[in-house]
């Protein structure tokens, strides 16, 4: 146990010894946490937040705020609709100009399944993105697939490895994707929290970033 330890919290070490200057460079943070919570069988509410960070503790990228509604089909599939507001500060250097805002509307289908009996988790998302930026308007449709793995490691402790991919309807037909690693700690079967790496390569960008997570379940 103590060398899978040793050996993951030196891989997540890596990008921050060989960092840059630059801003796509710079070792930046994702702080999140996701609510789920249940009220019947079927249906259950999510809500979100997440503060990102250019800089692991500091220079402000963005903020989301999410809410939706779950319905449950069966032990596998679950249908979601949603929406979530953002504010965007898209330069890396102090901005003196407004910041962009968006309202996005996403509908999404999750899928679990079991491989080798470790079980992965299948989402495919459709968003409608309706951005704001000194009185101009933008619309953007664009889908994302996400696959993620979990892995029980000793007793509480955990791992979770995705990849996420995003496509544009028009424009640049893939200017996203998404890759996390970590390791959460189930502190009960209402809370837990995961600390781990993302890479997300953005605008034929390549970003390191911390990620810490909280995740929290209540309902019935």
């Amino acid at each position: 146990m103590k060398k899978i330890l040793i050996l993951y919290f030196s891989i997540l070490a890596t990008p921050i010894l060989y960092s840059q200057t630059k801003a796509e460079k710079n070792f930046g943070s994702w702080y999140t946490y996701h609510g789920i919570h249940k009220v019947s069988k079927k249906w259950s509410i999510n809500s979100g937040f997440q503060e990102r960070n250019y800089q692991t503790f500091q220079n402000y990228n963005l903020i989301l705020f999410y809410t939706g509604v779950n319905y449950k089909i069966n032990k596998k599939w679950t249908a979601n609709i949603g929406y979530g507001y953002l504010d965007i500060d898209r330069t890396f250097d102090p901005d003196v100009t407004p910041n962009t805002k968006e309202h996005r509307i996403f509908e999404q289908i999750f899928y679990k399944t079991k491989y080798f009996k470790i079980p992965f988790y299948h989402r495919l998302r459709l968003e409608n993105r309706n951005l704001y930026s000194m009185g101009n308007y933008t619309l953007i449709n664009r889908i994302r697939y996400r696959l993620k793995a979990k892995i029980q490691i000793y007793r509480s402790i955990y791992g979770n490895v995705s990849n996420e991919s995003f496509f544009n309807f028009k424009g640049d037909l893939y200017p996203e994707n998404r890759f996390y690693s970590a390791l959460g700690y189930t502190f009960s079967k209402n809370i837990s929290l995961e600390i781990g790496y993302l890479n997300q390569y953005i605008n034929k960008q390549s970003l390191d970033r911390l990620q810490v997570g909280l995740i929290l379940r209540t309902g019935i």
